[in-house]
């Protein structure tokens, strides 16, 4: 019994970190596609979505399943239930990384701010750097890690949203052909603030998984 268990558990973790990956590409390839223009790419995450929704359901379903079955404690307890929980952040950070690449795909052939695209570059690059310490920090129940993590990016990506948001809305008050390209820019630059919140989550959910203390690091 203790065996088939910790192949179950062993299993889960595994399919969370499939996940992680999945998303943690999703987040990388859409913010590329629209830095480089590349409809195609973009096309690829959006096409791709419903495998991060799928594996999310699946390993919702496989974590209630191992609590009913093996009722675990302490440790294992944590592991069950910060994957159930952190599942939901990683589909909704994935959730944004297509919305990126809708963006991508409405931005064709519109008129282009290339001062503000310049900040959501960076923008992006950063969000998934965060995003990819964040799944390493929980892959090795790493709570110093994923505490820097969280400090060293939030004001961050903070700035960066500001900084991409502003002079969209002050070139759309001044020049109406662009009003279509700000709304989009500015929509980026709101989903990638998004998903930097839900790793943040992750974050914070690897403390619990490391110290069974349920934090805020936001």
């Amino acid at each position: 019994m203790v065996k088939v268990f910790d192949e179950e558990l062993g299993g889960l973790k595994a399919d969370f970190m499939k996940l992680g990956a999945l998303v943690g590409e999703a987040i990388s390839s859409s913010g590329q596609s629209f830095i480089n223009h590349d409809v195609d790419s973009a096309q690829q995450v959006i096409t791709n979505d419903p495998k991060i929704n799928d594996l999310q359901i699946e390993l919702e379903k496989r974590s209630f399943e191992i609590m009913a079955l093996y009722q675990p404690v302490t440790t294992d307890l944590r592991e069950v239930v910060s994957i159930l929980k952190g599942v939901t952040d990683l589909e909704r950070a994935g959730d944004h990384a297509r919305n990126v690449a809708r963006s991508t795909v409405k931005i064709k052939g519109q008129k282009r701010l290339p001062e503000v695209e310049e900040i959501i570059a960076t923008m992006a690059n950063e969000v998934s750097k965060e995003f990819n310490e964040c799944i390493s920090a929980y892959a090795r129940a790493d709570q110093v890690s994923a505490k820097e993590t969280v400090k060293i990016f939030a004001d961050e990506i903070n700035d960066l949203y500001n900084g991409a948001a502003s002079p969209s809305y002050q070139a759309m008050a001044a020049h109406p052909d662009i009003v279509n390209s700000g709304v989009l820019y500015i929509n980026v630059a709101k989903d990638l603030s998004r998903i930097s919140d839900y790793s943040t989550n992750i974050c914070e959910w690897t403390i619990y998984l490391a110290t069974g203390e349920i934090v805020e690091l936001s």
